[in-house]
């Protein structure tokens, strides 16, 4: 990257938020942001009061906090701000410890501190700064040409996720995330993809949002089980009409690089494409290092710059390039903070890191560190990791010989693996999945299910045909190639999964490139495609069993109640050589677009078993917990002729068998 900073990047900080401190006691020091902002001035990478650079912000209003927090915790917040007088009786310090608590203030978690309201609110107007200047709403300034305002925008002394509408919580007292993204889907309707990456699960602003399509909340995160808040869990998925919209994965204590790479990239870029956000906005608590007092992961930076980087190209791909950051925890203030989040902002402005650390810096802040070494090592130690007592860095990037693997690795990732397979069944659609297939995912002995049929008797795949419909003739092609759907276009009412017809078409496009997956479309004669069955290996929990395979179909909402369904599933399912195999459909409800069908739930679950029905699939019982979840999803199978009776009992063993709950 050059060393020129991008033009349309910002960096979001004013001398005030350096007072958002609890105290030479708590964890969270503003002199990491100390730390930081002289680590990138003299890197390079940033110059204070280049206005090119920068973007001037206010105080959010009461009325712009309403939008998430309860007047009266507002009011609470601005009467616990002003200290008791020195004088004040035991019983006035006694009923106003009484007081904070039932906000959430408390000593040794989040305490009330002098001017508190002033400094948050300040906060929270920067952070709804931020995201107005990204999508060009008045709030976020004004600029002389349309094209001058800011694409990228890095606030990192936000990020207070964990702050609920009545009650502060986690160190944090406005929800400065919540407050920014009610006020830009108010202004705008725009859709809003939240990723959290901090170590803390950010419960506040998934509850802010649980029942809203218009925001997806993803959260990686270390398992509740054993660190606050205890949330986060994978059944987490939102409520009502927000129901899918809420992603949960909660990873194992000391997750190291290669697990959570894999994580991300199993989950986000689909989520990313099915959604179709507007923005995204991201938070990069950075207490997901190895060397963080507070939490078990097990990161290196270069599983943070993989996450940043990630970020970057999803925002890049399917948001206009429209991104915000935030900052949020990261208790090794001088040896993980101020690197990480410069890694951050050299990503957003389109700058190198340099290799070393500025030895000015290093002397510096090497010695603030040795002062509090001690503490620090009984801390590491208490969490069961590794101190690095010894070690302060002198460069950016971490060095691999610092962070030895973790004796139970092969446990560790494996258990991320069904994590993440079980989140993958809960909140992508089956195209979705075929569409992204997981990295790990376990192939057939050969190369993909064409090599697969044509060993089985069937050496002409791709066939094609026409039927006839009220509206006209449609051509079907089965195991259609790339260079097929590249030559076509999907019709305006193809857009169950991915919401935007290009979107469909891309994962149309990505299908028709897996060597083990196959794709069914139906096109009109003008080459738009309004309809598509695809078939791929079973994945979660048929993961490892062999010729099982999941469907999935989408008709065009302007091309339904003309038989298109009926004879395109038909087609892709004729081959005789799927009589060795077994077919399943899941969760049906997830990707067929009931909406404007005008029919019961029941009704319409009774017609998704009919069109089936009429392939052989049978109704069957399963523990998959989107089933009992949704009452309009339902398992349907049909087990080849040629199955024999071992593949058959491994298979509905298979189904009966979720994972276990309580440990997710």
């Amino acid at each position: 990257m050059p060393n020129t900073p991008d033009p349309r990047a910002r960096l979001l900080f004013d001398q005030s938020e350096l007072h958002y401190d609890f105290g030479p006691g708590h964890p969270l020091r503003s002199v990491r942001l100390v730390a930081l902002l002289e680590l990138l001035e003299k890197s390079g990478l940033w110059t204070p009061h280049d206005e090119r650079l920068c973007l001037p912000f206010r105080s959010a209003t009461i009325e712009e906090l309403r939008l998430v927090h309860t007047l009266e915790y507002i009011e609470a917040v601005q009467r616990l701000s002003t200290p008791l007088p020195l004088g004040a009786s035991a019983q006035e310090r006694k009923e106003r410890a009484e007081f904070a608590l039932n906000y959430g203030f408390s000593e040794g978690d989040t305490p009330a501190v002098p001017d508190m309201h002033e400094v948050a609110a300040h906060i929270a107007g920067g952070t709804l700064t931020a995201l107005s200047a990204v999508m060009g709403l008045p709030e976020g300034g004004t600029f002389r040409e349309e094209n001058e305002h800011p694409l990228h925008v890095f606030h990192p002394a936000a990020g207070w996720h964990h702050a609920e509408a009545g009650h502060a919580a986690g160190f944090c007292i406005y929800n400065d995330i919540a407050v920014a993204i009610a006020h830009v889907i108010s202004a705008s309707e725009a859709k809003i993809m939240y990723i959290d990456f901090d170590a803390h699960h950010g419960e506040g602003v998934q509850h802010a949002f649980y029942d809203d399509p218009r925001v997806m909340t993803v959260s990686f995160h270390e398992t509740g089980r054993y660190l606050f808040p205890g949330s986060g869990d994978v059944l987490e998925v939102g409520r009502g009409a927000g129901r899918g919209y809420s992603v949960n994965i909660p990873l194992e204590p000391f997750t190291e690089d290669g697990s959570y790479i894999e994580a991300m990239k199993a989950l986000l870029p689909p989520l990313a494409l099915s959604f179709a956000p507007d923005v995204i906005i991201s938070v990069h608590g950075c207490d997901t290092h190895a060397w963080d007092p507070l939490t078990h992961l097990a990161l290196t930076l270069r599983g943070i710059t993989q996450q940043i980087k990630l970020v970057h190209e999803l925002a890049d791909t399917y948001c206009q390039r429209r991104w915000v950051a935030v900052g949020s925890g990261g208790y090794d203030l001088y040896r993980v903070v101020p690197r990480a989040w410069s890694i951050l902002w050299a990503e957003m402005s389109g700058q190198a890191v340099p290799v070393d650390l500025p030895q000015e810096w290093i002397e510096r802040w090497r010695s603030q560190w040795v002062a509090q070494a001690e503490e620090e090592q009984i801390a590491q130690e208490a969490l069961g990791k590794t101190s690095a007592r010894e070690t302060f860095p002198t460069t950016f990037r971490d060095r691999p010989e610092d962070f030895p693997a973790q004796a139970r690795r092969w446990t560790i990732n494996h258990a991320n693996r069904r994590t993440v397979a079980f989140v993958r069944q809960l909140v992508l659609p089956p195209p979705v999945r075929h569409a992204f297939p997981s990295e790990t995912h376990h192939q057939s002995p050969l190369t993909g299910l064409v090599d697969l049929l044509r060993l089985q008797g069937e050496e002409e795949l791709s066939q094609s045909n026409t039927f006839e419909t009220a509206k006209g003739p449609l051509f079907v092609r089965s195991f259609c190639p790339p260079s097929f759907i590249e030559r076509l276009r999907v019709e305006s009412g193809m857009h169950a999964f991915a919401h935007l017809p290009e979107r469909e078409y891309q994962l149309l496009l990505n299908i028709a490139k897996s060597p083990d997956s196959e794709l069914t479309i139906a096109h009109t004669p003008a080459g738009e495609i309004v309809g598509e069955v695809s078939l791929a290996p079973g994945e979660g929990l048929w993961e490892g069993l062999e010729n099982v395979y999941e469907v999935a179909i989408q008709v065009s909402t302007n091309w339904r109640n003309m038989g298109v369904a009926k004879g395109l599933l038909a087609f892709a399912l004729k081959l005789d050589a799927l009589e060795d195999m077994i077919l399943f459909a899941l969760g049906l409800s997830w990707h067929w677009d009931t909406v404007g069908l005008g029919i019961p739930l029941y009704r319409y679950r009774k017609l998704i078993a009919h069109l089936f029905g009429m392939q052989g699939f049978c109704e069957y019982a399963t523990s998959e917990p989107d089933i009992s979840m949704e009452p309009g999803n339902i398992f349907l199978a049909r087990i080849g002729s040629r199955v024999d009776s071992l593949a058959e009992q491994q298979f509905y063993k298979r189904s009966m068998s979720a994972p276990n709950l309580l440990r997710l």
